[in-house]
């Protein structure tokens, strides 16, 4: 009996304690279930928002890896999924575009050649902005620094590819090209090539169709033969000889042959 009436006085000292804090935490029930409430909605939201977002991603994917690769559709892409890693990608192989119309014209149309250089290095530096991830970043600031010898601005180039060499997480092999790049254009030899470099981007000839060949190079050579001199007043033109006889009109070497033999 003492062991029954031990347990329900327990059990009351139990409940009178539940009741206490119940009272004490009761004004706060309604901000608690709110935050609970709020919290339940958030965790809703974020789930609906990351499903999007990868849905999003993939429709972008799919239209980089399915796109004809012309510069616009690529930058077209890069606009409207400005919010996935597809659009750098789109933005940067659009610099590549660029880049590669601009080595095809350099040799041709300077003006064109440098407007290309331009937008490719555009490209390449909104690419290298938004990128999070240091090999793609280094890659934008590769073309970048390439751009930008292009266009002759070789102090430029040579702070693209310091950012690369800041960069962690690059392979051994790629940071020691970057740096012997950066050695180079540093040195005088570098130096002395982009002062040749540019005065040959602004002083050669535009194209022309005069058979002078591209780039300023000295025109295709004349090899046609010279005309012939006119022929003084009262003399014959010359006559081929009849077969079987010389020039000079003697007999052939057979039949002289033939007659000094006894």
């Amino acid at each position: 009996m003492k062991s029954e009436r031990g347990q329900v006085q327990e059990t009351n000292f139990l409940a009178d304690k539940i009741e206490q804090k119940l009272a004490q935490i009761r004004p706060y029930l309604p901000a608690l279930v709110g935050v609970i409430v709020v919290g339940v909605i958030g965790l809703i939201g974020y789930g609906v928002y990351a499903t999007q977002r990868e849905t999003r991603a993939a429709r972008a994917w799919t239209d980089f890896y399915f796109s004809d690769t012309a510069i616009n559709n690529l930058e077209a892409i890069s606009k409207d999924y400005e919010d996935t890693s597809a659009s750098v990608w789109a933005r940067m192989t659009a610099g590549d575009q660029s880049m590669a119309e601009a080595m095809r014209k350099w040799n041709v149309d300077r003006a064109l050649a440098d407007q290309k250089f331009q937008e490719a290095a555009d490209d390449y530096r909104d690419a290298a902005s938004r990128s999070a991830d240091s090999f793609v970043e280094s890659r934008a600031l590769f073309g970048l620094a390439q751009a930008l010898e292009g266009m002759g601005k070789r102090t430029e180039a040579i702070d693209a590819y310091r950012r690369i060499s800041s960069l962690t997480g690059l392979p051994e092999e790629y940071l020691t090209e970057v740096n012997s790049r950066i050695k180079w254009l540093e040195g005088k030899e570098g130096e002395f090539f982009y002062v040749w470099y540019n005065e040959k981007r602004t002083d050669a000839p535009p194209p022309s169709n005069d058979g002078a060949l591209p780039g300023g190079l000295p025109s295709i050579p004349d090899i046609s033969f010279p005309p012939l001199s006119p022929l003084p007043e009262g003399t014959a033109p010359p006559v081929d000889p009849p077969a079987g006889e010389s020039a000079a009109g003697d007999a052939p070497q057979d039949k002289q042959d033939n007659q000094d033999k006894p």
